[in-house]
């Protein structure tokens, strides 16, 4: 079997071009592109050694593997350089993107905190209805599974750029759903909410606040990133160049 058209071989060149392609974005497009010929050229020259010298294909994908793993500190060096480049020659703007990647990392994490709050909600309510403590199938229940499921598409949508003003704007909805329905099973369910609930004077006031800022929060999301507002990479940081200079 040829080492070009075996398995194993591509197999191996797709894993290593997955990880070219990882570490080759945000930089130079030029750079880029060289740098993915470059390593396209090579498998080549490597599988057709590999023929003349007559290797298996499964000991030539082990071998661009295990090149592959032993140049990733020089593959991140050069990713490195090439960032440093294209922050000397554009300092404002690519410091105003990392801030804009930082800020979509925290909406990303906030987002999966509600979502882990709703589905530990859900879990103490599957044990209390498995143990006879409520009803099983209530329809308090019922709404917060039907709110956790928008939280998950709003993850989904929150992780792709084009989609992530309703991402923003569907979380607004399930915070909303998942902190008040999920409180208000809770005092059925953990000695702790019910006490907090008569004991502390505030408790509804702190409640509320939190349902307001998280609905706050993803509003101020999701117009950051409306339509009117996304553009191409190239474009993106023209804007944020823009707003950085009106700043100074």
């Amino acid at each position: 079997m040829s080492v070009i058209t075996s398995v194993p071989y591509h197999r191996a060149v797709d894993r290593v071009s997955r990880w070219c392609s990882w570490y080759t974005r945000e930089v130079d497009v030029h750079a880029a592109e060289g740098r993915r010929d470059e390593l396209a050229s090579d498998l080549y020259e490597h599988a057709i050694w590999a023929e003349k010298s007559g290797a298996s294909p499964r000991r030539v994908a082990r071998s661009i593997l295990s090149r592959a793993l032993r140049g990733a500190p020089a593959d991140l060096s050069w990713r490195h350089a090439q960032r440093r480049q294209i922050a000397l020659a554009d300092p404002t703007g690519f410091h105003l993107r990392r801030v804009e990647g930082a800020l979509s990392a925290l909406v990303l994490v906030v987002a999966s905190a509600v979502l882990g709050w709703g589905l530990f909600v859900l879990t103490r309510i599957a044990l209390s209805s498995i143990s006879g403590e409520i009803r099983p199938g209530s329809a308090t229940a019922l709404t917060i599974v039907s709110f956790v499921a928008v939280a998950i598409g709003a993850l989904v949508l929150l992780s792709r750029r084009r989609s992530r003003f309703l991402g923003a704007l569907l979380m607004v909805l399930a915070s909303f759903g998942l902190v008040h329905f999920g409180l208000f099973q809770m005092y059925s369910l953990s000695a702790t909410v019910g006490a907090l609930t008569f004991t502390m004077p505030g408790w509804d006031l702190a409640s509320n606040t939190l349902i307001a800022g998280l609905g706050a929060f993803f509003i101020a999301a999701a117009i950051w990133w409306w339509p009117e507002h996304r553009t191409s990479s190239a474009d993106t940081g023209t804007r944020l160049k823009t707003i950085g200079e009106m700043a100074r």
